[in-house]
């Protein structure tokens, strides 16, 4: 999981620590049943704000099942993963989320990020933008978010690289 929840301060840290204590011993759960159920945590707790979440399931064999609630869409291969988009968690109860599955090559990486890359604004007011990230999208999480950071971080930065790797090279790693 990687998401954002939007405010700042204690209302904040509790709409995350409510929607990671929910989201325990869910292991079994799609991750369409996954946002579905941290939807409804976090829109009957009444809390206020809501969390944008991008859920990935990932197997042994290269699949990957995705479902997104308002957040942005991983890259892969240089280009943005389309998936299905949903309201974020806790905007309404009739929220509904769905699963795409993908199959990662052995070179391939999945890259995900928050908002505070593509957001990131230098002082001319320029931002960092979906370009920029795409074409930095292959490169290790720490080289993108130092990018960002570089060209004047106003958010928080959070990036994740998943890479797929065949049997045989986990075996040596």
């Amino acid at each position: 999981m990687v998401g954002d929840v939007s405010g700042k301060g204690a209302a904040a840290a509790m709409s995350a620590t409510l929607l990671l204590g929910a989201a325990a011993a869910r292991e079994s759960d799609s991750p369409a049943v996954l946002l579905a159920q941290l939807n409804r945590v976090l829109h009957e707790s009444r809390v206020g704000g809501f969390a944008t979440c991008l859920c990935a399931d990932f197997t042994a064999a290269g699949e990957v099942t995705l479902a997104n609630a308002g957040h942005l869409p991983p890259y892969c291969n240089n280009r943005e993963i389309e998936l299905p988009s949903s309201l974020p968690l806790g905007v309404t109860a009739a929220a509904q989320y769905t699963g795409t599955t993908l199959r990662l090559a052995s070179d391939e990486t999945l890259t995900f990020l928050s908002d505070g890359v593509v957001e990131a604004r230098n002082t001319g007011g320029e931002l960092f933008g979906f370009e920029r990230t795409r074409e930095l999208s292959n490169q290790s999480a720490e080289k993108i978010a130092a990018a960002a950071q570089r060209f004047g971080q106003e958010d928080d930065i959070t990036v994740l690289t998943v890479a797929s790797v065949s049997k045989m090279e986990a075996a040596v790693v």
